[in-house]
């Protein structure tokens, strides 16, 4: 039976700082002004990252692009599948396994709400798991998922080879994916709907990030992004989150952001600010702490196994409380 340990994503390792990934020469390769998909400095081919398109169980692929629950395209990935259909039955019953875009998912409903979209811009998609929901629950909008395509939590995959490797298997005609680091969006004027999660902490220059997409929102285009906070609280000890903490002071070169501070670099960039609230207070921290303690635990699979519902509802819990402070940022605004 396949458990949290083995389908919840490991750590990387730490390394050096880095926030694009660099072409052939060693420097970071500036986009023009969204190309369309046939433009071939668009690396959108699957081809071009050796990728191989295995396809999965027909019926799951109905079941995933009909219902579009979040993070169902999880039982594509490579640690999932090498479960064989238990791993991926997992993923069905319980979910996705990452307690971030579990939470977050409540989040970009809660944004996007009933209103319909023509462009939407996922910035810093990772692997693709709210592009994919995002394109299936908005068919008439076109959807632009666009990364750095680095390894992060997956180890053996980098990110784009996923997102790749799942829409050639769901091949959603509204989504495209493109290599891009979010510091050389060039795009004015073209979508109305951007969202970003838990990217900018990994990006030095993330004022500058805010600027890209401010001046990529059309008029009245919406912007939903969430960010942890500077300073972090703990409830357990700190043996529970050590080597998240290792991890995070390596790659969270871009943390250093209070609500008081980020509204005020979005207000100046010109930024209409329409909500503005804490994540992660009490519930949410402990789901955290206590995840990433069993991350690191010697204890049986099978209490690995029961503890991601609990988990989840601790963080479910977390989403529905009006929080007076928190370790994340989260703010809507409009251009």
């Amino acid at each position: 039976m396949p458990t949290p340990a083995n389908l919840i994503p490991q750590r990387k390792p730490a390394r050096e700082p880095a926030v694009g990934r660099p072409n052939d020469s060693g420097e970071y390769k500036a986009e023009s002004d969204l190309p369309d998909s046939t433009d071939p400095g668009l690396e959108s081919d699957p081809s071009r990252h050796g990728v191989q398109l295995k396809r999965c169980s027909t019926a799951l692929d109905r079941l995933v692009v009909r219902f579009a629950r979040l993070g169902f395209t999880d039982i594509y990935h490579d640690r999932v599948r090498k479960h064989g259909l238990l791993g991926q039955l997992y993923v069905l019953l319980v979910g996705t396994p990452h307690l971030g875009s579990f939470a977050n998912g409540f989040y970009l409903r809660r944004a996007m709400g009933r209103r319909q979209f023509s462009s939407i811009l996922d910035a810093g998609c990772g692997d693709g798991t709210f592009s994919f929901y995002v394109a299936r629950r908005c068919p008439n909008a076109r959807v632009l998922g666009v990364d750095v395509g680095e390894q992060g939590l997956h180890g053996e995959e980098n990110t784009l080879e996923i997102c790749h490797r799942v829409q050639g298997i769901l091949q959603l005609p509204n989504l495209e994916f493109r290599k891009l680091d979010l510091r050389e969006l060039e795009a004015a004027d073209t979508f109305d709907f951007v969202y970003c999660f838990d990217v900018l902490e990994h990006i030095r220059e993330n004022k500058q990030v805010l600027a890209n997409v401010y001046r990529a929102l059309s008029k009245d285009g919406q912007f939903l992004l969430r960010i942890p906070t500077r300073a972090q609280k703990r409830i357990l000890p700190k043996r529970f989150t050590a080597e998240h903490e290792k991890w995070a002071k390596v790659e969270h070169v871009g943390q250093h952001y209070e609500m008081d501070t980020l509204l005020a670099d979005l207000k100046e960039i010109g930024y209409q600010v329409i909500s503005a609230q804490y994540s992660v207070g009490f519930w949410g921290r402990l789901s955290f702490e206590l995840l990433e303690g069993l991350r690191t635990s010697r204890l049986p699979e099978v209490v690995q196994f029961g503890a991601m519902p609990l988990l989840k509802l601790l963080r479910w819990i977390d989403t529905q409380a009006k929080l007076k402070e928190g370790d994340g940022l989260l703010v809507l605004c409009q251009k």
